[in-house]
């Protein structure tokens, strides 16, 4: 067994009252992985409101009201330890209060978790995009690898790996250097189909003489992801998955991986982070928040396990 798929990974599953973290925490569970993580259920309650009152802010609720909500959420986690914790190599609860995201984000470093694991409560990519959401909020400012969670509409059959296709972002880019090390760290079971996509962005609004130009330059750039592909292959086969390569050319990266996920039936998108700041992924976007708010399967946005905290960016933005 290799070092990647013996480690142990500290896992952070942010747990809300909502269907969906109960499907993320059960199909974690249920994975492969599950005996290797050890695994803190997290929820975080959100502070009262103030108003203000002779000058004198007062929370909206009494003090009493708020702490047994808190101790009610105590509760609920270590119902869930004591049902699902015996799964994960360790299983703790936790329970704060304050910005949910942020207190993931806070949380996640304090523990310098490997990755978080939260289940997505939007029911559609409108909703998603209109409103965000935490599994958002989080995903594109964390440090470390998110895993957002949605349920298939088919449920698995309990005898099958939780992702049988999967498909993999592959841009070239130096984020990518994680994307094999976390496919093999997921553990997914021989026989699993591994899709590696490379998206070439093409610029159909260029002008002709300018295409021209450029005609070698994009052959060489085909290339050398036929050869980054290949590259990656022989590990994953080694793995017993069937590895399907595919070059696609598109202008829009982001949509193609979410429209070749749903034509191949796959249930989990895995794409590196391929921006160098948290400013650049929140404020100018990026392909892998392009995928996790459009796409109907399961994303993990990979981030290198060996990394440096970068909290203080990340946490107050």
């Amino acid at each position: 067994m290799s070092e990647q798929q013996s480690r142990n990974l500290t896992t952070l599953v942010g747990m809300d009252p909502s269907l969906p973290a109960r499907n993320a925490l059960e199909a974690l569970a249920m994975s492969s992985i599950a005996p290797s993580c050890n695994v803190s259920l997290a929820t975080v309650v959100s502070e009262p409101p103030l108003y203000r009152v002779d000058d004198t802010d007062l929370p909206w609720i009494p003090q009493e009201v708020f702490d047994s909500r808190m101790e009610a959420e105590q509760r609920r986690l270590q119902a869930l330890a004591d049902e699902l914790g015996s799964r994960f190599l360790a299983c703790e609860t936790v329970v704060a209060q304050g910005h949910p995201g942020r207190e993931l984000l806070q949380l996640a470093e304090t523990q310098d978790a490997d990755w978080i694991v939260l289940g997505s409560v939007g029911h559609s990519a409108i909703a998603r995009i209109m409103l965000g959401s935490t599994s958002d909020y989080v995903a594109n400012r964390a440090s470390c690898t998110c895993l957002i969670h949605r349920s298939p509409e088919t449920p698995a059959d309990a005898t099958e790996s939780v992702f049988t296709r999967v498909v993999v972002a592959i841009s070239n880019a130096a984020s990518d250097a994680s994307l094999p090390e976390w496919i093999e760290t997921l553990r997914l079971q021989p026989g699993c189909e591994v899709h590696l996509l490379h998206v070439m962005e093409t610029h159909p609004e260029y002008e002709l003489h300018l295409l021209k130009k450029i005609s070698a330059y994009m052959e060489e750039v085909r290339s050398a992801a036929w050869k980054l592909m290949e590259s990656t292959r022989p590990k994953l086969e080694s793995l017993g998955i069937h590895v399907r390569p595919m070059l696609v050319e598109s202008a829009h990266i982001g949509q193609t991986i979410v429209d070749y996920a749903d034509s191949h039936d796959c249930n989990l998108i895995i794409v590196g982070d391929q921006d160098d700041t948290m400013i650049e992924r929140v404020m100018l976007g990026s392909v892998s928040r392009f995928v996790v708010r459009h796409a109907s399967q399961s994303v993990l946005i990979a981030r290198s396990i060996t990394r440096s905290s970068t909290a203080n960016e990340n946490l107050h933005s």
